[in-house]
């Protein structure tokens, strides 16, 4: 494929995910369906605040030309113990897969690459992310010095934001990928039926480029429009030595389907 078809294919399968709570959006993403049942990847962390846990809204998921449709969590990312003297608590994956509370059929997905991608391999990456919007404009033009226009404008902020971000799509390369392997991995307390342990062997893939806010979810595509990762963050700078602020360093980190796909055929 080219890089155009990639985009097209990647277009019908993405998903922008919304979980919302007495008409306040607490939290926005990005995620791919997988299988023609409507199941998808995103990250764990788009479905909780840091030290609170899971949030306590509807999700909703919003594709780029179909209606929104509510979802619920299948399973989120778990944690693995390493062998590392200092480390007292699992290392979490974060990844989570979602499935519609309805069922779907024959939805558009993108199949799951069966290898681990070599540095060197060409992507694409897509999402919602925060910093492309539609121009409105009028917004920025608002008299704010006359409080009734600066409380519609909090307003729009504040329940508005969210819905309006737009499907971005960049090409990039894997610049670095570290093996993940987790070897008869202790599964029972997933409760899953006939399966104790599994052994998977997943990455961690540094990409030269990167989505904002947002993009978190989203899906790492090949030329052959198979997917290989899931967007989790991107990198800062590490220039405290210099001054107290980070900044975006311009490469992102995605995790290996393979650490969570596995576990689809169970749920």
């Amino acid at each position: 494929m080219d890089k155009i078809e990639v985009c097209q294919k990647v277009k019908r399968a993405i998903r922008h995910i919304l979980i919302e709570n007495q008409g306040s959006v607490l939290s926005s993403g990005t995620g791919i369906v997988v299988k023609p049942d409507g199941t998808l990847i995103t990250a764990k962390h788009v479905m909780e605040k840091e030290n609170i846990g899971v949030y306590h809204g509807k999700i909703t998921v919003k594709g780029t030309e179909t209606e929104r449709i509510e979802y619920q969590i299948a399973t989120t990312g778990f944690g693995f113990d390493i062998d590392f003297s200092d480390c007292v608590n699992p290392i979490g994956i974060d990844l989570a897969v979602l499935k519609p509370v309805k069922q779907i059929q024959d939805s558009d997905f993108i199949p799951l690459c069966a290898d681990l991608a070599e540095v060197g391999t060409d992507i694409i990456i897509g999402g919602f992310p925060d910093d492309v919007k539609l121009p409105f404009d009028f917004l920025d033009k608002l008299n704010k010095e006359n409080p009734e226009m600066v409380a519609v404008k909090e307003k729009i902020d504040k329940q508005f934001k969210f819905y309006f971000r737009q499907l971005m799509f960049k090409h990039a390369m894997i610049g670095h990928a570290q093996k993940i392997k987790l070897n008869n991995f202790d599964v029972s307390k997933l409760g899953l039926k006939n399966l104790t342990e599994i052994s998977v062997i997943g990455a961690t893939y540094w990409i030269d480029n990167h989505l904002t806010y947002g993009g978190s979810g989203g899906p790492v595509v090949n030329l052959n429009g198979e997917l290989l990762g899931i967007i989790c963050e991107k990198a800062f700078t590490d220039s405290k030595m210099i001054t107290p602020r980070e900044f975006p360093s311009g490469t992102g980190m995605a995790l290996s389907h393979h650490l969570i796909s596995w576990l689809i055929n169970y749920l």
